[in-house]
């Protein structure tokens, strides 16, 4: 059996997705802007596309949706515009991001720091959640931005964007939050959560990959962000998969949620398991787990030679972040399911990573042994 539980990096293709793209590869392959009847009906299509996606997030018609190659391009793009035309002109020189944004976001922010740009990045608390508390501290008038992901890509915690929102819009200062791993898995509403950019990505809610999205609030003062696209096929992709997503709300929040409960029952009655972030802070598709004296490539490894797909931390180390024991910090294994997760998935992989988990163990007791 192939059991896929890396979904917050990249998603199945929706056959849907797939269907409504399809004309695109031989009837309507036309440039858009050109002045014949193929262009038109390809620009029916790209406008109809659009529509979902603004409905889709709650967008104003008035607010703009840049489409990008994905969220990396987004970050950079809007990061890129605010150092050189807030920054560099001296209009402002801070910026605010939390310690577990994308490593795109920070190569960027480093790139910002190393120019005399003054970044100040939110730790998280023992919940996995950014400190509000330290927010409040260091956000002051000359705050260019503040930008923290809706949902930590690896833990699944969810940001309180909310109350980061409300801290911001006293002090006047724009808000930008990556929603990559938030949309189809929480309802969003850039209107109710209060932002000024917002950015994602298709291939992590079973739309294509190379496609992803930049909201931009009506009358932000950012120079250089938008510019009309040419991906007319990846867009329709898109827009279908935000609007399947949407559909299928309910059930990634409630069926979904259930079968990754279930699986982390099982993973905490492993002996000496610790999962990171409590479960009602994060997204219910998600659960991550650090198991003492187990190495996470080893028990990668172990899984995916019985056909089961997880992934390790990426980035700075969690565990660090939530103060745990550091012993565990190479110890990490995520399960991400999606909505084509079943039942007979979560039993199979429940059985085998209780086996896989103890055969490691045991294995490591028994080259002890020998070598004492």
């Amino acid at each position: 059996m192939r059991v896929y539980l890396d979904n917050n990096r990249a998603t199945m293709v929706d056959p849907q997705v797939v269907e409504a793209m399809e004309p695109f590869y031989g009837e309507l392959y036309a440039d858009r802007d050109a002045p014949h009847k193929g262009a038109r009906d390809a620009k029916k299509q790209y406008s109809i596309a659009m529509e979902k996606i603004y409905t889709s997030i709650h967008a104003k018609q008035s607010d703009t949706i840049a489409i990008t190659s994905g969220a990396d391009e987004s970050n950079s793009r809007l990061l890129n515009s605010i150092y050189l035309h807030t920054i560099l002109t001296g209009k402002k020189h801070h910026i605010i991001i939390s310690e577990r944004e994308s490593r795109a976001t920070m190569s960027a922010i480093r790139y910002m720091s190393a120019q005399g740009c003054h970044v100040s990045v939110l730790p998280l608390n023992s919940d996995g959640i950014v400190d509000i508390g330290m927010l409040r501290d260091i956000i002051t008038p000359k705050t260019a931005l503040v930008s923290v992901a809706m949902v930590d890509a690896e833990t699944g915690a969810i940001m309180p964007i909310d109350e980061i929102a409300q801290i911001c819009q006293e002090l006047k200062v724009p808000l930008h939050s990556d929603a990559t791993h938030a949309i189809g898995k929480l309802p969003i509403d850039v209107q109710m959560l209060g932002l000024d950019f917002m950015t994602l990505s298709a291939e992590t809610f079973h739309g294509v990959a190379g496609v992803g999205a930049l909201y931009i609030k009506d009358g932000s003062q950012i120079e250089g962000l938008y510019r009309e696209s040419q991906q007319t096929i990846n867009t329709v992709g898109m827009g279908k998969a935000l609007e399947l997503s949407a559909d299928a709300q309910a059930f990634e929040m409630e069926d979904v949620k259930e079968l990754r409960d279930e699986l982390e029952e099982a993973l905490r009655e492993i002996p000496d398991s610790l999962i990171i972030s409590p479960w009602t802070h994060r997204v219910g598709n998600t659960v991550m787990v650090a198991f003492e004296g187990v190495e996470s490539e080893m028990l990668l490894w172990e899984l995916d030679q019985v056909g089961i797909s997880a992934y390790m931390e990426s980035g700075r180390s969690i565990i660090q972040s939530i103060g745990a024991d550091e012993s565990l910090k190479h110890s990490l294994v995520g399960f991400a399911l999606s909505r084509y997760s079943t039942q007979e998935e979560i039993d199979y992989t429940k059985e085998q990573i209780t086996r896989c988990v103890a055969q490691i163990r045991q294995t490591i007791t028994n080259t002890q042994e020998e070598i004492s």
